[in-house]
């Protein structure tokens, strides 16, 4: 089955990802993480893709919407769940070779191949590395088009028309338009993934998992050179008091509402930082100098 042959076929590419949420290690070579400081879970953005698939699927009245992961299931648990929202089928390509990017495309795309699929969805990126590359990948390596980090998505049933509406420069947004099979990436916070019920949640735990391997790898074609660490968070600004004149608030906000606290640390012994203070006190006036 393909496209023009039958009911749509959506596949979404949910990544399964180490996430951490807290920092209790000491250990520094660790980087500070004790074991229970990571969860493994489904990448959120690919989650929000999901959700746009049921909803292509639910406007359609009808349709397939398959799961596809890569790797071991780390994250069973999770999709699982993302199974009982709503989709037909859960997939798994069987690796444990380390990949980069350009390796699971390959492998992502030989089973979108497998399983005739008009339509893939993913998130814009993912939360464990960012580089935001497998949808880009994807599309040229099965020569469809792409469209990357959607905010909205609706395709016609009569000429499978894909309508999307993305981001772009200084808040302004693109309508872009073309034709399945396509590619598309979505951003975060688009749609809110629905809750499943008890008894679909049940149904998920017992639906079979569906492996697929390949043996001929793909060679890898991306090198991390450096990583560079996050930048520093911007200086908070508190909001100055209401109650002060405006020329006051305006000088409070352009010296950053804050009063820098210059000093110098006191080292040494007893007799020396007592000498350090009663210099700092002669020279700002505190004691006669003449005394």
């Amino acid at each position: 089955m393909g496209y023009g042959m039958g009911p749509m076929r959506i596949i979404v590419c949910l990544k399964q990802i180490r996430y951490t949420y807290a920092r209790t290690g000491r250990d520094p070579r660790q980087s500070f993480l004790a074991p229970e400081d990571q969860i493994s879970r489904v990448n959120p953005y690919d989650e929000t893709a999901l959700e746009w698939a049921l909803r292509v699927r639910e406007r359609h009245g009808e349709g397939e919407v398959f799961i596809l992961t890569l790797g071991r299931l780390t994250a069973e648990t999770d999709l699982r769940r993302c199974l009982a929202m709503g989709a037909d089928g859960l997939y798994q390509i069987e690796s444990d070779a380390p990949l980069d990017t350009w390796a699971k495309s390959g492998l992502l795309a030989r089973a979108a191949k497998d399983l005739a699929a008009d339509l893939v969805l993913c998130g814009k990126n993912s939360l464990d590395t960012g580089n935001g590359q497998i949808g880009a990948y994807l599309a040229h390596r099965l020569q469809r088009p792409f469209i990357s980090a959607i905010t909205d998505l609706a395709i016609s049933k009569e000429d499978r028309k894909v309508r999307a509406q993305r981001k772009a420069n200084r808040g302004s947004r693109q309508v872009i338009e073309c034709r399945l099979p396509a590619i598309i990436s979505v951003e975060l916070g688009t749609a809110v993934p629905r809750m499943p019920s008890f008894a679909d949640k049940k149904d998920a735990l017992a639906a079979p998992i569906t492996k697929l391997r390949y043996e001929d790898a793909n060679h890898s074609r991306v090198t991390v050179r450096r990583v560079f660490p996050p930048r520093p968070r911007p200086k908070r600004i508190p909001t100055p008091p209401s109650h002060l004149a405006s020329f006051e608030r305006i000088g409070l906000l352009l010296g950053g509402s804050r009063v820098e606290k210059k000093g110098r640390l006191l080292e040494g012994s007893t007799e020396l930082q007592v000498e350090g203070i009663i210099s700092f006190l002669m020279k700002h006036g505190f004691i006669d100098s003449g005394r």
